[in-house]
């Protein structure tokens, strides 16, 4: 099962910059140690080739003076000389540096030590057959060694100990780990104090967020922004003007509905207390007729508050290929009933035109606009349906000969629960409301364009 927990962006981030860090020091660090080895090997060792090859050559022409004891005197008064005055390994003197004590030179002559600079140091050459570099240990002591023969029974042989080399690089890493021992903790703290900086304006968001309820849904405003806050910064003030927006028409849904069905009903009630006490038969007649009417008008509103709720709550249109042309002939023939009752002409002519779309949503936006038409355009009026196809629109131009719409009704006709008509309607003036957002859903525009030839005339334009 899949774990959930959540966790601290920012303490990973601090962890995984720790653990990165820490680990190229580390292979810096290591790295930089074997490279000190590697090359302090080869210079002590380039060292004791140069020193054995000098020592060989120098003794050749002073053989017979290497047996004197003056020779081995004067050595060892030097080298008394330098323990004398040096007060430690570090401190140099002007007859040597201490460090000389571990190195050892050795003459050997018919396959035996005949001289060497340490007397104690015994014998360091593996066998009179060996040349070259290599490592020796005697009484304990590990030495690095280089032998070099003149001849066959004559040879020199330098040595020096191990623990010299070792501690040279010691104190190169050494050198090189304590500034970043030193550094790393800082670096660590500066690290900390940046990216909680860099955190702030989440932080900023985050509280902002939960100040955010349905009673106050105003814009997101962060003081410090950022190239990747920003977009969600503004992503969220979208989607609060849209709940804001959303919020709002529900309120004045609620009220204007609320107001719509109450006055159908309190007719309703009337009628039906008057016909309940009527003691007149042409009387009762009159009141259960405007009964009927009232029902039909309240059926009518609460079909509309109904076809209202559901293009609102729809977020993804299905689409499919739709033929407007059908689409209008099928509306007009199912209003064709109502415009011979009020003698008025109905006509459909223009181009075939065929889009994306919903058919019901959009049969519902055609009988809206052709249904007002012959409700308001008043008896012996004509109203025609025209398409025209251009190269980038889809054009639907539905026109009737009824009175003008004043300015008033211009501006406030596409509002929802708006009647300008009242006394000729029975609706709750959602219709115009309803075949606006229907247009919208499919990326088209609903106009009602300037009167011309004595028309009113709306357009939806849709885009090819």
């Amino acid at each position: 099962m899949k774990n959930n927990v959540p966790f601290s962006i920012k303490r990973r981030l601090i962890g995984v910059v720790m653990i990165l860090t820490l680990t190229m020091v580390s292979l810096a660090l290591l790295f930089s140690a074997m490279s000190t080895k590697h090359e302090t090997q080869e210079v002590y060792d380039a060292r004791l080739g140069q020193t054995a090859k000098l020592l060989l050559l120098t003794t050749s022409s002073f053989e017979s003076q290497l047996s004197k004891a003056s020779i081995q005197s004067q050595f060892e008064a030097w080298m008394q000389k330098i323990r004398q005055l040096s007060d430690s390994d570090d401190d140099p003197t002007e007859y040597g540096h201490p460090y000389e004590n571990n190195i050892v030179f050795q003459l050997y002559k018919n396959n035996a030590l005949v001289w060497s600079s340490r007397k104690d140091a015994g014998v360091l050459s593996p066998s009179p057959e060996f040349s070259g570099f290599g490592d020796r240990e005697v009484d304990g002591r590990e030495w690095r060694i280089f032998q070099l023969h003149s001849t066959d029974s004559e040879f020199v042989l330098v040595a020096e100990k191990h623990s010299i080399r070792q501690e040279i690089i010691n104190e190169v890493v050494l050198s090189a780990i304590l500034p970043q021992m030193i550094l790393f903790p800082l670096f660590i703290v500066i690290l900390i104090y940046f990216i909680g900086k860099s955190f702030r304006p989440i932080s900023e968001l985050r509280l902002a967020i939960s100040q955010r309820s349905i009673e106050k849904l105003d814009r997101i405003y962060v003081s410090n922004q950022t190239l990747e806050l920003s977009p969600l910064v503004d992503t969220l003030n979208q989607l609060l003007e849209q709940l804001e927006m959303a919020w709002q028409r529900e309120r004045q849904f609620t009220r204007m509905a609320a107001h719509e069905i109450k006055t159908p009903l309190t007719i309703l009630r009337l009628n039906a207390e008057n016909a309940l006490h009527s003691q007149d038969k042409e009387q009762l007649e009159q009141d259960l007729s405007n009964l009927l009417k009232g029902i039909d008008r309240t059926d009518r509103v609460l079909h509309q508050l109904l076809t209202l709720a559901k293009v609102d709550s729809i977020t993804n249109l299905e689409k499919q290929e739709v033929v407007l042309n059908n689409v209008l002939q099928s509306t007009l023939s199912d209003l064709a009933q109502l415009a011979l009752r009020n003698d008025q002409h109905l006509s459909l002519e223009g181009d075939t035109c065929s889009i994306q779309g919903d058919a019901f949503l959009l049969g519902l936006l055609f009988r809206n606009l052709i249904d007002n038409a012959i409700r308001y355009s008043g008896n012996g009026s004509n109203i025609d349906v025209h398409l025209v196809a251009s190269d980038y629109w889809y054009e639907v131009f539905i026109s009737d000969t009824g009175q003008n719409i004043s300015d008033e009704a211009r501006e406030k006709l596409f509002d929802s629960f708006y009647r300008a008509n009242t006394e000729k309607g029975d609706g709750a003036g959602l219709g115009m409301s309803i075949a606006r957002d229907i247009a919208q859903l499919h990326n088209a525009t609903l106009e009602l364009m300037p009167r011309e030839d004595n028309r009113n005339t709306f357009r939806i334009r849709f885009k090819r």
